[in-house]
């Protein structure tokens, strides 16, 4: 049985803000986003990393809430990840987002200095989780021990960085090819996919970002990272279950259930058998369903685990 280490998280959409623009982070505060990336590497110059480090914990303080988590991105180069870690980690903070992440044991040395922070500051063992970007073709080798990671929660694909690695299209089949294989990681260690089978950089074509989520979500990947705040919300409400299929889940479920009370092994509904996977699909569709807000007609189509 695969453990599930994510618990709680249900990130549709992870919008980027660099972490020193005071009038990005302001802004934040009123995105619908599921999360926020404070950004310390490629929005952020050379010369303003110790500033952007330095306002990193009072942003974070400002937004995370109960319903919207906060990560940072640190930078990739050894010397300036120590810095940022040491900066950055606190009470407010969920996940750190790891650029171009190597392998198990880059990812072990990171965790290090997480523990001595996390300790110094009274902080739960483990308390900050990692985000890796698969961003190079030597952490695509290491995919599956990168995913196998313990503090790691969520994983995604750095795709202009991987491209540029890879000497391919962002939009190409080989990146969608990976994407299918970080499903297929992240489903058997218990966290979540994310990722666009297109390109987050085209943000002024809304439609064709649409068009990519519906096709992202159909594939198994459960949000992806935006770096506008106009694709919050399409994010979404692409990652999240339609009324259609809410609908479907609870018939579902309701059947199986009233086969379970009336001692039978086997129900049909609509014509179509029932069987484990199709409830436990309906299940998960049900559970996804309870972290949107989604209100139907009447009483038995509020979302699972949505407050009356």
């Amino acid at each position: 049985m695969v453990m599930n280490r994510i618990k709680d998280v249900h990130w549709r959409s992870l919008l980027f803000v660099p972490a020193n623009n005071a009038r990005y982070v302001e802004k934040a505060r009123t995105s619908q986003a599921d999360a926020i990336i404070l950004d310390l590497e490629d929005a952020v110059l050379d010369l303003q990393k110790t500033e952007a480090r330095s306002a990193v914990q009072a942003a974070a303080a400002s937004l995370n809430t109960k319903s919207r988590d906060v990560l940072v991105r640190i930078n990739r180069p050894l010397p300036l990840a120590v810095r940022d870690i040491e900066a950055i980690v606190c009470e407010d903070l969920t996940a750190i987002v790891v650029a171009k992440s190597a392998s198990a044991e880059h990812l072990a040395l990171l965790s290090e200095i997480l523990e001595e922070r996390e300790a110094a500051l009274g902080l739960s063992a483990n308390h900050t989780k990692l985000l890796p970007l698969i961003e190079t073709a030597g952490g695509v080798a290491r995919l599956d021990e990168i995913a196998s990671f313990s503090r790691v929660i969520a994983i995604a694909c750095g795709d202009e960085d991987l491209a540029a690695d890879l000497g391919c299209d962002p939009d190409s089949e080989t990146i969608v090819s990976i994407k299918y294989r970080l499903v297929l990681a992240a489903a058997l260690r218990g966290i979540r996919p994310l990722g666009l089978l297109g390109s987050i950089a085209e943000f002024r074509d809304i439609d064709k970002f649409c068009s990519s989520v519906a096709r992202s979500n159909a594939a198994g990947l459960k949000g992806t990272l935006c770096i506008h705040p106009d694709q919050v919300t399409v994010a979404n409400e692409g990652f999240a279950p339609s009324k259609e299929q809410l609908t479907w889940a609870r018939r579902v479920v309701e059947a199986a259930e009233g086969a379970r009370e009336n001692g039978a092994g086997a129900v049909g509904l609509d014509g179509k058998m029932i069987d484990a996977p199709v409830l436990r699909r309906a299940e998960n569709i049900l559970a996804a369903g309870g972290y949107q807000d989604y209100k139907g007609d009447a009483e038995r189509d509020r979302p699972v685990g949505a407050k009356p």
